[in-house]
């Protein structure tokens, strides 16, 4: 660690008494020249102009190649006063802490992009009709250099029916001589459309068209007495409170009720062509189709009828029971 540390001193050394060499000598360059901070290039081709500001048209020469995309390359003084010197320039640090970074200039096709154009090479093939898309990497966001048109086309999809697994070849830009090409997979996964509330409806409510909205969802993630189609849904009622873009089991639905229990209602007794009507109490709650219990309050009597529409009841009796009355 010592001997690390005298090194390291006496290069510093060495290091300032070039520096102040080059201060006292004599000025061979025009103009002044400045040190860029930060620098972020395109393509794939690293020039002085790039490191150095204020330099003549004739000094600018290709130094190194582009860094990687999303990473950076640090240049310390030393480097730089030695790429100075090298090609002429007018610079030199005043300390070890004059040091810059080179990048290179990137951007990003979005996930979304990538996800619609292999759902569009998989439908003209007739493969992802009901289903959804789900990559194998969860963001399949791709970056490339800024300098390339950041458009894409699949070139080509492999699809295995049993595994429900696809693979797709994606070329970048959509147009002219392929750039970039990467190769995607995932699985493809049968979704359904599924009717929810778009408002929060309580026991009692009625459910109406205007009260449905429509999401989807993974089939997986739906439990068999889900329901899916709307006619299930029109017309009925909560069983309780539900909450609104939550999925609907039968089990949380009941037919309204037309008549409810110790309420008035008509009772209409029927008898072949004679149709009489009068009034009962309900003992029973009932849904239309519903048999209920009701008391006819004339005559006192417990008759059983049939919920038939909104507070009426229809009891059908023979001939015989109305003329013996």
């Amino acid at each position: 660690m010592r001997l690390l540390k005298v090194f390291l001193f006496t290069t510093s050394l060495v290091f300032l008494g070039q520096a102040a060499q080059a201060e006292t000598a004599p000025d061979a360059f025009d103009g002044v020249v400045n040190l860029n901070r930060d620098i972020v290039v395109e393509g794939d081709i690293v020039y002085l102009s790039d490191i150095f500001s204020g330099l003549k048209e004739e000094q600018n020469a290709a130094i190194a190649h582009s860094p990687e995309l999303g990473k950076n390359v640090d240049l310390d003084a030393r480097w730089l006063w030695a790429l100075a010197q090298k090609h002429d320039v007018n610079w030199q640090p005043n300390s070890r802490f004059d040091t810059t970074s080179v990048s290179r200039a990137g951007q990003k096709i979005d996930a979304d992009q990538i996800k619609n154009s292999v759902e569009v090479a998989l439908l003209e093939q007739g493969l992802a009709d009901g289903h959804q898309i789900e990559f194998d990497l969860k963001d399949r966001a791709l970056e490339i250099p800024a300098e390339i048109e950041a458009t894409l086309r699949v070139e080509s999809i492999n699809y295995r029916e049993g595994q429900s697994r696809f693979s797709a070849q994606i070329v970048i830009p959509a147009e002219g001589r392929p750039v970039i090409t990467k190769v995607v997979s995932g699985y493809l996964i049968k979704v359904v459309n599924v009717p929810v509330l778009n408002r929060r409806l309580s026991k009692g409510d009625i459910i109406r068209d205007h009260d449905i909205n429509w999401i989807t969802l993974k089939s997986t993630k739906l439990s068999k007495n889900a329901i899916t189609d709307l006619e299930s849904l029109i017309g009925m009622t909560p069983k309780h409170s539900i909450k609104p873009e939550s999925v609907i089991r039968t089990n949380d639905l009941d037919t309204p009720k037309a008549v409810n229990k110790n309420s008035l209602v008509t009772i209409q007794l029927n008898s072949g062509p004679l149709a009489l009507r009068t009034q009962g109490r309900a003992l029973d709650s009932g849904a239309m189709g519903d048999v209920i219990r009701i008391l006819n309050t004339q005559s006192n009597t417990i008759v059983n009828g049939t919920v038939t529409g909104e507070g009426l009841a229809t009891v059908q009796l023979i001939s015989s029971t109305i003329v013996g009355n």
